[in-house]
Order: structure tokens, then sequence, then C-alpha cells
């Protein structure tokens, strides 16, 4: 029996899909490494079984399971400039065998990866960190508006009794009193 081969998608070097197979394996999933069709490699990875992102695949309203997508590109410094007519775009694709097998791997440890995982291990702890950082800003904002609202009243209250607002280090004594010293 032959098997057809499908020359469309770009051959995908052994070597490269045995790193990014066994740095997803560490995690306890799987991963296939992809090329866009704009030229840009990336690795597909597969999600963990208790992931919230699978329920619509769980429950069948999804056809196939979500994955993520780690896309091995930089940010271009140089994003917006025309060069030699050509509008720069956002990103930098990475060469596969610029990197090699090593800076493969070190890419996906890295933090700078879209999935996140570099600084949180799951779009999960991502997700309960950011509600931690802003509960944090909430309660900040609340003290300061509870600040405002106390010194606002207060001048309120000077305003409507006629309590004389004095600056620090006036000097109160009359002039008669200056002119004895």
């Amino acid at each position: 029996m032959h098997v057809k081969e499908d020359y469309s998608q770009p051959r995908v070097p052994s070597e490269y899909q045995e790193v990014v197979e066994l740095w997803a394996r560490g995690s306890g999933r799987h991963a296939k490494l992809n090329k866009s069709p704009c030229g840009t490699w990336f690795a597909r990875v597969s999600l963990k079984g208790d992931d919230p992102r699978l329920r619509m695949y769980q429950m069948g309203l999804a056809e196939e399971p979500m994955g993520e997508d780690v896309w091995f590109h930089i940010p271009n410094p140089e994003e917006g400039k025309i060069i030699s007519g050509v509008r720069m775009g956002a990103w930098i694709p990475l060469d596969l065998e610029q990197l090699g097998t090593s800076g493969v791997r070190e890419f996906l440890d890295k933090g700078n990866t879209w999935s996140g995982r570099g600084e949180y291990m799951s779009h999960v702890d991502q997700l309960r960190k950011v509600n931690e950082t802003n509960e944090s800003a909430r309660r900040k904002h609340r003290a300061f508006q509870k600040e405002e609202s106390r010194h606002e009243m207060r001048q309120s209250r000077r305003f409507r009794l006629g309590i004389p607002f004095l600056p620090v280090g006036i000097d109160l004594r009359s002039d008669k009193s200056k002119q004895e010293k």
C-alpha cells in the first residue's frame, strides 16, 4: 500500500520535531511543529485534560480539541518603517536552522512565548496572577478614593462653617506684638 504524502506543507526536520515533543512531554502534553503559510514556524501544543478550554470539546460542541500555538518569532523593533519600499511587520520569524535544536529548546523555555508557559505553567496560572494583581489595584484605588473623599468633606466643612484655612508656618501674632520685640 502506497501512502500519499502531502507536499503542500514543508517537511519538518525530525530533530526539531523531537525537541518540541520532548519539551511538551515535560509538562504532560504533546506538541507538533508546523509552518504557517507566511513562513513562520510554530509549535501546536495539546492541553492537559483538566484545562477549562477543553470543556467545549468534551461536551461535544467542538470538532477537535483546543491547543496552544507557540510562535517562533520575536518583536520587530523596526515595525512600521519602510525599508526598500516594504513596510516592516510587527514580527521577525526565526529560522530553525539558525536556532539549532538547543536554540529551539531554549526559546520554548523562555517567557517570551505567547502561550505564557515561560513565566506561568498554564493559562490558568496566568489568569490567577492577573486576578490577584487586579484585586490589589482595586484595594489601592478604594483606599485612595476614601482618603480623597475625607479630604473633600473636610474642605467642604471648612467652607460651610467659615473655618479659615491656615497654611503651615503662618505667624498669628498681631502686628503690635511683633513691634514690641
